[in-house]
């Protein structure tokens, strides 16, 4: 009888651990993808210009997975007088190219875009995440 309780909390003990642990991880990266896509406080927004944008191919941890591509937007602004450029993926990594495509097409090469920089360090800007 011990031994069918010993089993039995196993079977129950372990996905229950597993699942919490899982759901921390999971909160902790939302944590991080948050604060990645936030503007530090105190930083000034500034309109700059959209002077390119890629596809690029996110890195492969193995060489066995499939290729995941994201939009990089590459930008300038000027800040008294100084012109600064940047570069910056603008959304989350996705499985196929035409997803990546039709995100690039709303930054179109010549278009406005809102910087924010780091008025003690210029050259440290970001752009707003998409949603």
């Amino acid at each position: 009888m011990a031994g069918v309780l010993v089993v039995g909390l196993l079977f129950i003990g372990v996905p229950v651990v597993v699942l919490i642990v899982a759901i921390r991880l999971l909160r902790k990266n939302q944590a991080g993808s948050r604060r990645i896509r936030s503007i530090p406080p105190g930083w000034r927004a500034i309109e700059g210009r959209v002077i390119g944008n890629k596809t690029e191919v996110a890195a492969r941890t193995h060489p066995e997975d499939f290729d995941f591509y994201y939009p990089m937007i590459l930008f300038e602004y000027t800040v008294e007088g100084r012109r600064y450029t940047g570069a910056q993926g603008v959304d989350r990594a996705y499985g196929d190219e035409y997803r990546v495509k039709k995100i690039l097409a709303e930054y179109p090469v010549g278009n406005p875009i809102v910087v924010h920089y780091d008025p003690s360090k210029p050259e440290d800007a970001r752009l707003r995440m998409r949603s």
